[in-house]
């Protein structure tokens, strides 16, 4: 097993090699085709052939697993690039791997069955654990925060290291590493295949013979628009030099980070049964690149329940009724959500004894379900007091239009919390709805609000961060008064049920960092796209990073943000 260096050339930065951490990680992790490591303890660019994008959801746990395994570093800074023959590394994944206690936790809360030989359920009766009701959640505060420690380091990076700084020391180190990782971690391999076997269209129901319109088809062949493309190639650069400029300065301000995604369906048991054999794999993929932060956020757009009857014609075209079994509340919160909107169009689905079966679910888990008519839900996140308040175009449910009522509820909640978030369903849907107008949408001649003046009402009255989903696509964001608003997350996950066409297909964990006043400090959208099935996988070829930078330099182009090439948000605007 002899890994192939970077060539110099590739990587456009002379890195010293690192003959002893590359040994040990190829042995610790079983690997085969071999990676190669540069750069100096504690920071690493790991270089991964392209044979490993398949199965990067299990290899990133595994190596960071091995990293943590060497005690004698505080904290690894890891840059993971993907090697392609014939074209310079492409970074996939930036993250900072900390010694703490947490670390000995199971990487997976499900058994995988690429693993083991006997197919476990995790949903068997002996595998269910209730839980009890935690009315909120609480993180941490004495966490390091990853964040924060990535950018007051990463100016670090762009040096070059000469190869004569690997000091002897790091060599006797590397050799007692080895030493211990050829005696424990030999059975460790990356499996070949762990998705599920693609599904074969043929194979699937159709959900609908209509247009994409609204987002929940079976998936299609839809070509871009001719004038006004949604994916434009992101200009080739060198990985290495993107990754030491596309960061902001420190930020030591941040008071809250918070990463958000848009909608959600893990599958449905009606009308047709529709959910995956292994539950590891709707969020296996993304898993490592969602939860790093204060709090989680994300538009369920299902119910829990096993309530039988529907309250929705499904007969009739494009109309649908998703209902996913309650157990599976437990893959929601294995992934790492905290907070749950239930504000939107498919909540009432099952009536009104579905909609409370799912907030009841949810909250019996230890998530909170934000949604239900003049609720404000609070969330102690890193000392802070957080509100959420879920609106959506349903009188059901907060109403958007009603911009009286919905500023009233935002005052009480800014004055009880230290920050306000708004969760909003709204606006037109599919591939026709991308761009974002100050104007009332309408979809099937329902009127789905308007956005822009909602959201700058929402700021006006005290709200610090608005969350826009709906649409079914990505589209631009704003910075309002300091406030940040993403019109709209797009989907996230949809097994199954929706369509994947297209924009529709396009997808983003969205991460945004709020100061004690809860003015937007920085974000970065994290690119993700969605398989065949609607599950979501990192997307390295940052196709949404294009698209959203695109629609918001049309949309808003005096906004005073920039978002790199990287995907990171910046202020144009910061002194």
């Amino acid at each position: 097993m002899v890994p192939v260096s970077p060539s110099s050339a590739a990587t456009g930065l002379e890195w010293p090699d690192c003959p002893v951490i590359t040994h040990y990680l190829n042995i610790a992790i079983a690997l085969n085709p071999p990676l190669w490591v540069k750069g100096q303890s504690p920071r690493l660019h790991i270089y991964l052939p392209a044979v490993y994008l398949s199965s990067i959801g299990i290899l990133l746990p595994q190596l960071e697993q091995a990293l943590r395994s060497l005690s004698d570093q505080e904290y690894w800074d890891i840059h993971v690039y993907v090697d392609e023959p014939g074209a310079a590394p492409r970074l996939i994944h930036h993250g900072l791997i900390e010694q703490a206690s947490s670390s000995t936790a199971p990487l997976h809360p499900f058994p995988l069955a690429a693993r083991s030989s006997t197919a476990v359920n995790p949903f068997s009766d002996a595998g269910m654990v209730p839980q009890a009701a935690v009315p909120r959640i609480k993180k941490s505060s004495s966490r390091v925060r990853p964040g924060r420690l990535i950018i007051s380091i990463i100016g670090l990076i762009g040096a070059s290291f000469a190869l004569g700084s690997l000091a002897a020391g790091i060599w006797n180190w590397g050799q007692s590493a080895l030493s211990t990782a050829t005696t424990s971690s030999r059975n460790s391999t990356v499996p070949s295949t762990f998705l599920e076997p693609t599904i074969d269209p043929a194979a699937i129901a159709p959900l609908a013979t209509a247009a994409d319109a609204a987002g929940e088809t079976a998936p299609s062949a839809v070509p871009p628009p001719a004038n006004d493309s949604w994916v434009e190639p992101i200009t080739a650069v060198d990985g290495l030099t993107v990754a030491a400029s596309s960061l902001s300065p420190p930020a030591p301000q941040v008071a809250v980070q918070l990463k958000a995604m848009g909608d959600i369906i893990p599958g449905t048991d009606f009308p047709n049964y529709r959910l995956p054999k292994d539950p590891n794999y709707l969020f296996n993929s993304v898993k490592m690149f969602m939860g790093e932060v204060d709090i989680v956020f994300g538009n369920f757009e299902s119910t829990l329940t096993n309530y039988p009857y529907t309250a929705k014609n499904v007969g009739q075209g494009m109309t649908f009724a998703f209902r996913t079994p309650p157990n599976w509340t437990d893959v929601l919160k294995s992934a790492g959500f905290d907070v749950l909107s239930v504000a939107n169009n498919h909540s009432f689905d099952f009536g009104d004894a579905g909609f409370d079966d799912t907030i009841a679910n949810i909250q019996q888990s230890g998530m909170q379900a934000v949604g239900r008519k003049e609720q404000i839900v609070t969330v102690d996140a890193n000392g802070y007091q957080v509100a959420f308040i879920g609106f959506s175009y349903w009188p059901d449910h907060n109403d958007m239009n009603n911009l009286a009522a919905a500023t009233a509820l935002v005052q009480q909640a800014q004055a009880a919390a230290d920050m306000v978030v708004i969760s909003v369903h709204a606006g037109a849907e599919g591939t026709d709805a991308l761009r974002v107008r100050n104007q009332t949408e309408y979809f099937f001649s329902e009127n789905r609000g308007n956005m822009v003046q909602f959201s700058h009402a929402m700021i006006d009255a005290g709200a610090d961060l608005v969350l826009g989903h709906g649409p079914h696509v990505p589209r631009a964001v704003e910075l309002y008064q300091n406030k940040l608003i993403a019109y709209s997350l797009g989907n996230f996950l949809g097994y199954r049920t929706l369509s994947t066409a297209g924009p529709l297909g396009l997808s983003m964990i969205l991460q945004v960092d709020l100061n004690e006043a809860g003015d937007f400090v920085q974000g970065r959208v994290i690119p993700a796209a969605l398989d065949r099935n609607g599950v979501p996988y990192i997307d390295d070829a940052f196709s949404t990073v294009t698209l959203v930078r695109q629609l918001t330099a049309k949309d808003f182009p005096e906004t005073p943000l920039t978002i790199d090439q990287m995907g990171y948000i910046l202020r144009t605007d910061a002194p």
